[in-house]
Protein backbone atom coordinates (compact mmCIF):
# COMPACT_ATOMS: atom_id res chain seq x y z
CA UNK A 1 0.00 0.00 0.00
CA UNK A 2 2.85 2.22 1.01
CA UNK A 3 4.60 1.49 -2.27
CA UNK A 4 1.12 2.20 -3.95
CA UNK A 5 0.49 5.73 -2.43
CA UNK A 6 4.32 6.82 -3.56
CA UNK A 7 3.90 5.30 -6.66
CA UNK A 8 -0.10 7.48 -7.04
CA UNK A 9 1.73 10.99 -6.31
CA UNK A 10 5.05 10.19 -8.71
CA UNK A 11 2.23 9.46 -11.09
CA UNK A 12 0.26 12.55 -10.62
CA UNK A 13 3.48 15.12 -9.94
CA UNK A 14 4.84 14.04 -13.29
CA UNK A 15 1.89 12.42 -15.44
CA UNK A 16 1.08 16.09 -17.17
CA UNK A 17 4.54 16.01 -18.33
CA UNK A 18 5.48 12.93 -19.49
CA UNK A 19 3.29 10.49 -21.79
CA UNK A 20 5.15 7.41 -21.05
CA UNK A 21 3.73 8.29 -16.75
CA UNK A 22 -0.17 8.38 -18.11
CA UNK A 23 -2.52 7.03 -15.93
CA UNK A 24 -5.37 5.32 -17.87
CA UNK A 25 -9.05 5.05 -15.97
CA UNK A 26 -9.04 1.21 -16.66
CA UNK A 27 -6.12 0.16 -15.31
CA UNK A 28 -3.43 0.74 -12.51
CA UNK A 29 0.25 1.10 -13.51
CA UNK A 30 2.36 -0.38 -10.94
CA UNK A 31 5.68 1.30 -9.99
CA UNK A 32 7.66 -1.62 -11.75
CA UNK A 33 5.87 -0.74 -14.42
CA UNK A 34 6.30 2.83 -14.49
CA UNK A 35 9.85 3.82 -13.55
CA UNK A 36 12.33 0.93 -14.40
CA UNK A 37 15.15 2.22 -16.57
CA UNK A 38 17.89 5.17 -16.51
CA UNK A 39 16.09 7.22 -18.56
CA UNK A 40 12.87 7.25 -16.78
CA UNK A 41 14.82 8.69 -13.78
CA UNK A 42 16.13 11.22 -16.24
CA UNK A 43 12.82 11.97 -16.89
CA UNK A 44 11.79 12.65 -13.45
CA UNK A 45 15.16 15.01 -13.06
CA UNK A 46 13.89 16.69 -16.06
CA UNK A 47 10.36 17.28 -14.31
CA UNK A 48 12.00 18.34 -11.60
CA UNK A 49 13.51 21.19 -13.16
CA UNK A 50 10.49 22.16 -15.25
CA UNK A 51 8.63 22.49 -12.11
CA UNK A 52 11.42 24.44 -10.65
CA UNK A 53 11.75 26.44 -13.33
CA UNK A 54 7.39 27.51 -13.35
CA UNK A 55 7.62 28.06 -9.45
CA UNK A 56 11.09 30.35 -9.82
CA UNK A 57 9.63 32.07 -12.79
CA UNK A 58 8.75 35.13 -10.49
CA UNK A 59 6.17 33.57 -8.62
CA UNK A 60 8.89 33.29 -5.37
CA UNK A 61 10.10 36.03 -5.74
CA UNK A 62 7.27 38.00 -5.71
CA UNK A 63 6.09 36.55 -2.10
CA UNK A 64 9.43 38.35 -1.37
CA UNK A 65 8.78 41.34 -2.83
CA UNK A 66 5.08 41.69 -1.33
CA UNK A 67 6.92 41.45 2.47
CA UNK A 68 9.42 44.16 1.46
CA UNK A 69 9.45 47.81 0.24
CA UNK A 70 10.06 47.79 -3.43
CA UNK A 71 6.18 47.05 -4.18
CA UNK A 72 3.06 49.27 -3.63
CA UNK A 73 -0.16 47.78 -2.04
CA UNK A 74 -1.93 45.56 -4.48
CA UNK A 75 -5.31 46.51 -5.31
CA UNK A 76 -7.13 43.17 -4.55
CA UNK A 77 -6.65 39.44 -4.96
CA UNK A 78 -4.42 37.07 -2.50
CA UNK A 79 -1.53 39.68 -2.58
CA UNK A 80 -2.99 41.89 -0.18
CA UNK A 81 -2.81 39.73 2.57
CA UNK A 82 0.78 38.91 2.47
CA UNK A 83 1.56 42.66 1.98
CA UNK A 84 -0.37 43.68 4.82
CA UNK A 85 1.26 40.74 6.81
CA UNK A 86 -1.73 39.57 7.82
CA UNK A 87 -1.98 35.89 6.35
CA UNK A 88 -3.68 33.03 7.85
CA UNK A 89 -4.06 29.46 7.39
CA UNK A 90 -7.19 30.12 4.71
CA UNK A 91 -4.83 31.41 2.19
CA UNK A 92 -4.66 28.86 -0.98
CA UNK A 93 -2.19 30.91 -2.73
CA UNK A 94 0.23 30.98 0.32
CA UNK A 95 -0.43 27.47 0.88
CA UNK A 96 -0.21 26.43 -2.98
CA UNK A 97 3.40 28.09 -3.27
CA UNK A 98 4.37 25.95 -0.69
CA UNK A 99 2.71 22.62 -1.39
CA UNK A 100 4.31 23.03 -5.12
CA UNK A 101 7.70 23.46 -3.72
CA UNK A 102 7.51 20.11 -1.64
CA UNK A 103 6.07 18.66 -4.48
CA UNK A 104 9.47 18.99 -5.57
CA UNK A 105 11.34 17.63 -3.23
CA UNK A 106 8.66 14.89 -3.35
CA UNK A 107 10.02 13.83 -7.09
CA UNK A 108 13.71 14.36 -6.30
CA UNK A 109 13.40 12.17 -2.96
CA UNK A 110 12.31 9.76 -5.05
CA UNK A 111 14.80 9.85 -7.57
CA UNK A 112 17.82 9.90 -4.75
CA UNK A 113 15.94 6.61 -3.44
CA UNK A 114 15.40 4.68 -6.94
CA UNK A 115 19.27 5.71 -7.73
CA UNK A 116 19.98 3.77 -4.22
CA UNK A 117 17.79 0.72 -3.46
CA UNK A 118 19.27 -1.39 -6.25
CA UNK A 119 15.92 -2.28 -8.58
CA UNK A 120 17.12 0.17 -11.59
CA UNK A 121 20.82 -0.04 -13.49
CA UNK A 122 22.60 3.21 -13.59
CA UNK A 123 25.81 3.72 -14.53
CA UNK A 124 28.13 6.19 -12.11
CA UNK A 125 28.30 9.09 -13.65
CA UNK A 126 24.81 9.59 -14.54
CA UNK A 127 24.21 8.79 -10.60
CA UNK A 128 26.70 11.12 -9.62
CA UNK A 129 25.42 14.27 -12.11
CA UNK A 130 21.82 13.38 -10.83
CA UNK A 131 22.80 13.45 -7.30
CA UNK A 132 24.30 16.57 -7.77
CA UNK A 133 21.43 17.92 -9.38
CA UNK A 134 18.81 16.84 -7.43
CA UNK A 135 20.97 18.32 -4.18
CA UNK A 136 21.38 21.67 -5.37
CA UNK A 137 17.52 21.58 -6.64
CA UNK A 138 16.58 20.13 -3.05
CA UNK A 139 18.48 22.74 -1.39
CA UNK A 140 17.42 25.40 -3.71
CA UNK A 141 13.82 25.38 -2.55
CA UNK A 142 14.32 24.25 1.04
CA UNK A 143 16.09 27.78 1.36
CA UNK A 144 13.00 29.64 0.16
CA UNK A 145 11.15 27.81 2.06
CA UNK A 146 12.98 28.07 4.96
CA UNK A 147 13.46 32.15 4.30
CA UNK A 148 9.46 32.84 3.31
CA UNK A 149 7.49 30.55 6.29
CA UNK A 150 10.27 31.41 9.45
CA UNK A 151 11.95 34.03 10.63
CA UNK A 152 15.54 34.79 9.35
CA UNK A 153 18.87 32.80 10.71
CA UNK A 154 20.04 34.89 13.59
CA UNK A 155 16.88 35.51 15.13
CA UNK A 156 17.86 34.05 18.36
CA UNK A 157 21.44 33.76 19.43
CA UNK A 158 21.60 29.63 18.70
CA UNK A 159 18.81 29.89 15.39
CA UNK A 160 16.84 27.26 17.88
CA UNK A 161 13.53 29.16 16.72
CA UNK A 162 11.46 27.11 14.45
CA UNK A 163 12.39 26.74 10.76
CA UNK A 164 10.65 24.61 8.85
CA UNK A 165 10.07 20.85 7.87
CA UNK A 166 12.62 19.18 6.08
CA UNK A 167 11.73 16.56 3.25
CA UNK A 168 14.97 13.98 2.56
CA UNK A 169 12.76 10.77 2.06
CA UNK A 170 9.98 10.09 0.06
CA UNK A 171 7.45 9.88 2.56
CA UNK A 172 4.04 12.55 3.45
CA UNK A 173 3.65 11.61 6.74
CA UNK A 174 3.42 14.37 8.86
CA UNK A 175 6.56 16.14 10.49
CA UNK A 176 7.62 18.84 13.21
CA UNK A 177 9.12 21.96 12.28
CA UNK A 178 13.45 21.64 12.86
CA UNK A 179 15.13 24.46 14.08
CA UNK A 180 16.28 27.39 11.61
CA UNK A 181 20.29 26.35 12.56
CA UNK A 182 18.91 22.53 11.17
CA UNK A 183 17.46 23.48 8.24
CA UNK A 184 20.24 25.54 7.53
CA UNK A 185 23.04 22.41 8.10
CA UNK A 186 20.51 20.20 5.72
CA UNK A 187 20.67 23.22 3.16
CA UNK A 188 24.38 23.31 3.38
CA UNK A 189 24.79 19.66 3.55
CA UNK A 190 23.08 19.05 0.02
CA UNK A 191 25.09 21.81 -1.76
CA UNK A 192 28.49 20.34 -0.60
CA UNK A 193 27.39 17.21 -1.93
CA UNK A 194 26.31 18.86 -5.20
CA UNK A 195 29.52 20.78 -5.22
CA UNK A 196 31.31 16.95 -4.79
CA UNK A 197 28.84 15.03 -7.73
CA UNK A 198 28.21 17.85 -10.09
CA UNK A 199 30.69 18.48 -13.32
CA UNK A 200 32.49 21.62 -13.75
CA UNK A 201 29.88 22.66 -17.08
CA UNK A 202 26.53 21.11 -17.16
CA UNK A 203 24.77 23.00 -20.55
CA UNK A 204 21.72 24.60 -19.22
CA UNK A 205 21.54 22.63 -16.18
CA UNK A 206 23.01 23.26 -12.62
CA UNK A 207 26.93 22.41 -12.52
CA UNK A 208 30.04 22.68 -9.80
CA UNK A 209 29.42 26.44 -10.05
CA UNK A 210 26.01 26.92 -9.89
CA UNK A 211 26.10 24.53 -6.40
CA UNK A 212 28.70 27.39 -5.21
CA UNK A 213 27.10 30.52 -5.98
CA UNK A 214 23.81 29.22 -4.29
CA UNK A 215 25.88 28.05 -1.06
CA UNK A 216 27.24 31.36 -1.09
CA UNK A 217 24.19 33.12 -1.07
CA UNK A 218 23.30 30.93 1.60
CA UNK A 219 25.85 31.60 3.72
CA UNK A 220 25.71 35.58 3.04
CA UNK A 221 22.11 35.38 4.21
CA UNK A 222 23.76 33.64 7.67
CA UNK A 223 25.79 36.50 8.40
CA UNK A 224 28.65 34.39 7.57
CA UNK A 225 31.25 36.76 5.74
CA UNK A 226 34.53 34.49 5.61
CA UNK A 227 33.18 31.99 3.61
CA UNK A 228 31.20 34.12 1.03
CA UNK A 229 34.88 35.57 0.87
CA UNK A 230 36.08 32.43 0.30
CA UNK A 231 33.51 31.29 -2.55
CA UNK A 232 33.06 34.48 -3.94
CA UNK A 233 36.89 35.02 -4.50
CA UNK A 234 36.74 31.52 -6.29
CA UNK A 235 33.79 32.54 -8.61
CA UNK A 236 34.22 35.73 -10.04
CA UNK A 237 37.72 35.40 -12.07
CA UNK A 238 35.57 32.53 -14.01
CA UNK A 239 32.99 34.76 -14.49
CA UNK A 240 33.69 37.51 -16.49
CA UNK A 241 31.08 40.86 -15.56
CA UNK A 242 28.22 41.30 -18.66
CA UNK A 243 27.88 44.99 -20.32
CA UNK A 244 24.18 44.81 -20.00
CA UNK A 245 22.01 46.62 -17.81
CA UNK A 246 19.55 44.15 -18.30
CA UNK A 247 20.76 39.80 -17.45
CA UNK A 248 17.10 38.86 -18.24
CA UNK A 249 17.24 39.92 -21.77
CA UNK A 250 20.74 37.87 -22.48
CA UNK A 251 20.43 35.64 -19.24
CA UNK A 252 21.62 32.45 -21.43
CA UNK A 253 24.38 33.96 -23.53
CA UNK A 254 25.74 36.30 -20.87
CA UNK A 255 29.35 35.82 -19.90
CA UNK A 256 28.04 36.19 -16.28
CA UNK A 257 25.30 33.24 -16.40
CA UNK A 258 25.90 30.83 -14.21
CA UNK A 259 22.64 28.91 -13.86
CA UNK A 260 19.01 30.54 -15.35
CA UNK A 261 16.12 29.15 -16.31
CA UNK A 262 15.72 28.34 -19.90
CA UNK A 263 12.87 29.98 -22.00
CA UNK A 264 12.34 28.50 -25.35
CA UNK A 265 9.53 30.33 -26.80
CA UNK A 266 6.15 32.17 -25.11
CA UNK A 267 4.53 29.22 -24.40
CA UNK A 268 7.56 27.81 -22.66
CA UNK A 269 8.24 31.06 -20.50
CA UNK A 270 10.05 31.18 -17.76
CA UNK A 271 9.43 35.07 -16.92
CA UNK A 272 5.64 34.21 -16.78
CA UNK A 273 4.68 35.73 -13.60
CA UNK A 274 7.60 38.51 -13.67
CA UNK A 275 5.76 39.60 -17.16
CA UNK A 276 1.91 38.64 -15.40
CA UNK A 277 2.98 41.53 -12.35
CA UNK A 278 4.89 44.07 -13.88
CA UNK A 279 4.86 44.05 -18.02
CA UNK A 280 3.67 47.63 -18.66
CA UNK A 281 1.54 46.54 -22.20
CA UNK A 282 0.19 50.12 -23.09
CA UNK A 283 2.84 52.86 -22.36
CA UNK A 284 -0.28 54.87 -20.92
CA UNK A 285 -0.97 52.37 -18.04
CA UNK A 286 1.07 50.98 -15.52
CA UNK A 287 0.88 47.47 -14.83
CA UNK A 288 -0.88 45.29 -12.63
CA UNK A 289 1.64 45.42 -9.55
CA UNK A 290 3.14 48.80 -9.22
CA UNK A 291 6.33 49.78 -7.37
CA UNK A 292 6.78 52.09 -4.35
CA UNK A 293 7.67 55.76 -4.94
CA UNK A 294 10.91 55.18 -2.52
CA UNK A 295 12.04 52.62 -4.54
CA UNK A 296 10.89 54.92 -8.17
CA UNK A 297 12.37 58.01 -6.63
CA UNK A 298 15.72 55.88 -5.35
CA UNK A 299 16.39 54.35 -8.86
CA UNK A 300 15.61 57.31 -10.75
CA UNK A 301 16.91 60.07 -8.83
CA UNK A 302 20.39 60.38 -11.07
CA UNK A 303 19.31 60.34 -14.67
CA UNK A 304 22.79 59.71 -15.71
CA UNK A 305 22.53 56.30 -14.12
CA UNK A 306 21.34 54.58 -17.04
CA UNK A 307 19.39 51.84 -15.17
CA UNK A 308 16.72 55.00 -14.26
CA UNK A 309 15.62 54.17 -18.09
CA UNK A 310 13.85 50.76 -16.96
CA UNK A 311 11.37 52.65 -14.90
CA UNK A 312 7.83 54.53 -15.48
CA UNK A 313 5.65 57.31 -14.01
CA UNK A 314 2.36 57.27 -14.79
CA UNK A 315 0.00 60.54 -13.68
CA UNK A 316 3.17 62.47 -12.57
CA UNK A 317 2.23 65.59 -9.91
CA UNK A 318 -0.97 63.75 -9.34
CA UNK A 319 -0.46 63.02 -5.52
CA UNK A 320 -3.47 60.64 -5.86
CA UNK A 321 -3.51 59.15 -8.33
CA UNK A 322 0.81 58.65 -8.87
CA UNK A 323 2.07 55.30 -9.41
CA UNK A 324 5.21 53.38 -10.54
CA UNK A 325 6.47 50.70 -13.16
CA UNK A 326 9.23 48.74 -15.15
CA UNK A 327 10.23 48.33 -18.18
CA UNK A 328 12.91 45.49 -17.48
CA UNK A 329 10.51 42.69 -18.05
CA UNK A 330 8.58 44.06 -21.44
CA UNK A 331 9.16 41.22 -23.52
CA UNK A 332 7.27 38.22 -25.28
CA UNK A 333 9.60 36.01 -23.29
CA UNK A 334 12.29 36.02 -21.53
CA UNK A 335 15.09 33.50 -20.17
CA UNK A 336 15.67 33.84 -16.28
CA UNK A 337 18.95 34.55 -14.63
CA UNK A 338 19.02 32.73 -11.60
CA UNK A 339 22.77 33.14 -10.13
CA UNK A 340 25.54 35.78 -11.87
CA UNK A 341 28.52 37.66 -11.51
CA UNK A 342 26.79 40.82 -10.02
CA UNK A 343 25.59 38.72 -7.28
CA UNK A 344 28.55 37.92 -6.63
CA UNK A 345 30.50 40.81 -6.89
CA UNK A 346 27.87 42.75 -4.22
CA UNK A 347 27.96 40.01 -1.90
CA UNK A 348 31.60 39.98 -1.93
CA UNK A 349 32.21 44.24 -1.42
CA UNK A 350 29.94 44.37 1.42
CA UNK A 351 31.28 41.06 3.18
CA UNK A 352 34.92 42.74 2.44
CA UNK A 353 33.63 45.44 3.94
CA UNK A 354 31.82 44.33 6.78
CA UNK A 355 35.57 42.65 7.37
CA UNK A 356 37.68 45.12 6.69
CA UNK A 357 39.24 42.93 4.69
CA UNK A 358 40.80 43.91 1.38
CA UNK A 359 38.84 47.05 0.71
CA UNK A 360 40.47 47.81 -2.80
CA UNK A 361 38.75 44.62 -3.95
CA UNK A 362 35.81 45.77 -2.34
CA UNK A 363 35.74 48.85 -4.00
CA UNK A 364 36.72 47.66 -7.40
CA UNK A 365 33.66 45.14 -7.05
CA UNK A 366 31.34 48.81 -6.56
CA UNK A 367 33.40 50.58 -9.13
CA UNK A 368 32.70 47.62 -11.88
CA UNK A 369 28.91 47.68 -11.20
CA UNK A 370 29.14 51.68 -10.81
CA UNK A 371 30.83 52.09 -14.63
CA UNK A 372 28.64 49.76 -16.11
CA UNK A 373 25.68 51.98 -14.54
CA UNK A 374 26.92 55.17 -15.51
CA UNK A 375 29.22 55.07 -18.84
CA UNK A 376 31.41 57.55 -19.79
CA UNK A 377 29.66 59.59 -16.67
CA UNK A 378 30.59 57.68 -13.97
CA UNK A 379 32.16 58.91 -10.61
CA UNK A 380 33.51 56.13 -9.16
CA UNK A 381 34.02 55.65 -4.99
CA UNK A 382 37.46 57.09 -4.52
CA UNK A 383 40.05 54.27 -3.68
CA UNK A 384 40.36 55.42 0.38
CA UNK A 385 36.51 54.90 0.62
CA UNK A 386 35.81 54.15 4.17
CA UNK A 387 34.43 50.19 5.16
CA UNK A 388 31.25 51.72 6.42
CA UNK A 389 30.61 53.88 3.18
CA UNK A 390 31.42 50.55 1.06
CA UNK A 391 28.79 48.68 3.11
CA UNK A 392 26.22 51.32 2.07
CA UNK A 393 27.37 51.45 -0.91
CA UNK A 394 27.16 47.83 -1.85
CA UNK A 395 23.41 47.89 -0.32
CA UNK A 396 22.09 50.57 -2.30
CA UNK A 397 23.60 48.39 -5.55
CA UNK A 398 21.65 45.52 -4.67
CA UNK A 399 18.46 47.47 -4.43
CA UNK A 400 19.20 49.13 -7.76
CA UNK A 401 20.63 45.81 -9.85
CA UNK A 402 17.71 43.50 -8.43
CA UNK A 403 14.07 45.20 -8.46
CA UNK A 404 11.48 42.71 -8.04
CA UNK A 405 13.46 39.87 -7.82
CA UNK A 406 12.79 38.72 -4.41
CA UNK A 407 16.15 40.34 -2.85
CA UNK A 408 15.56 43.46 -0.64
CA UNK A 409 13.18 41.81 1.74
CA UNK A 410 15.62 39.53 2.79
CA UNK A 411 18.70 41.96 2.54
CA UNK A 412 16.59 43.44 5.51
CA UNK A 413 16.29 40.52 7.32
CA UNK A 414 19.75 39.62 7.23
CA UNK A 415 20.84 43.37 8.14
CA UNK A 416 18.52 43.36 11.13
CA UNK A 417 19.82 39.92 12.44
CA UNK A 418 23.11 41.58 12.51
CA UNK A 419 22.59 45.14 13.16
CA UNK A 420 19.41 45.16 15.46
CA UNK A 421 19.54 41.57 17.32
CA UNK A 422 17.23 42.70 19.84
CA UNK A 423 14.73 44.08 17.24
CA UNK A 424 14.79 47.56 19.04
CA UNK A 425 13.37 48.84 15.43
CA UNK A 426 16.39 50.38 13.76
CA UNK A 427 16.26 48.08 11.28
CA UNK A 428 13.06 48.18 9.88
CA UNK A 429 10.77 46.82 6.81
CA UNK A 430 8.01 49.37 5.81
CA UNK A 431 7.91 50.25 9.34
CA UNK A 432 7.80 47.38 11.03
CA UNK A 433 10.69 45.51 12.73
CA UNK A 434 12.51 43.31 10.50
CA UNK A 435 11.70 40.21 12.68
CA UNK A 436 7.83 41.00 13.45
CA UNK A 437 5.75 37.91 12.80
CA UNK A 438 3.70 38.93 9.92
CA UNK A 439 7.35 38.88 7.74
CA UNK A 440 6.81 35.35 8.07
CA UNK A 441 4.13 33.88 6.22
CA UNK A 442 1.71 31.59 7.52
CA UNK A 443 1.60 27.75 6.86
CA UNK A 444 -1.29 26.03 5.42
CA UNK A 445 -4.09 24.15 7.30
CA UNK A 446 -3.28 20.62 6.26
CA UNK A 447 -0.18 20.93 8.19
CA UNK A 448 -2.23 21.17 11.46
CA UNK A 449 -1.18 18.08 13.36
CA UNK A 450 -0.56 17.90 16.92
CA UNK A 451 3.34 18.19 15.98
CA UNK A 452 3.29 20.94 13.67
CA UNK A 453 3.69 24.44 15.52
CA UNK A 454 1.83 27.53 13.49
CA UNK A 455 3.91 31.10 12.89
CA UNK A 456 2.08 33.41 15.42
CA UNK A 457 -0.48 35.70 13.30
CA UNK A 458 -1.46 39.17 14.23
CA UNK A 459 1.21 41.16 11.62
CA UNK A 460 3.28 43.87 11.94
CA UNK A 461 2.65 46.50 14.26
Amino acid sequence: MKKLLILSFVLLSLGSCRKWLEVYPEGVQLEADAVKTQKDLADILNSSYDAMANHYNGRVQFFNELMGDNLEKPQSGFTVPIYLRTTNFFNSDVGGLYGDLYNVAFRLNYLLLKMEDGTIAVDGAFKARATGEAKFLRAMLHFDIVRIWAQPYGTSAANNHLGIVIRNSVETKPKARSTVAEVYDFIIGDLNDAIANLPESNGNYASKDAAKALLAKVYFQMNNYDKVKELTNELIPKHALSPSLNRFDEALTSTENIFSFVSTGVGDNRTANYMANFKIVNPSNPSPIRLSKSLYYEATADTADKRSKFYAIFNAGDAAAETYGITKFNSDFLSNPISYTTQLKLMRAEALAILNSDLPTAISDINDILTRAYGSNVANIPTNTSAQDVITMARKQRRLEFPCEGVRVQDLKRIGAKEDPSASGSVLIRNSKWNCPGLALQFPVNEKTSLFEFNPEGGCE
